[in-house]
């Protein structure tokens, strides 16, 4: 049993609803299969993966933040 079937669902945004079928369409389309769930949030969940988030995010404000 892995953390994620002990999390409640919760309701999301659709804009991240939108980017998570973004995903699973590239990996279809590159790999000619779709993911699973459990690869998708694995993937997902990965230290490197959300690293990188988290610097985007960063990125992001810091952009919207700079006087023009």
């Amino acid at each position: 049993m892995t953390d994620f079937d002990q999390t409640p669902t919760v309701a999301l945004d659709p804009a991240v609803t939108a980017a998570v079928r973004k995903i699973e369409e590239f990996i279809t389309r590159t790999t000619g299969q779709a993911p699973t769930s459990t690869e998708m949030a694995d993937a997902l969940t990965r230290y490197f993966v959300l690293n990188e988030i988290l610097e985007f995010i960063k990125m992001s404000r810091e952009e919207d933040q700079a006087p023009e």
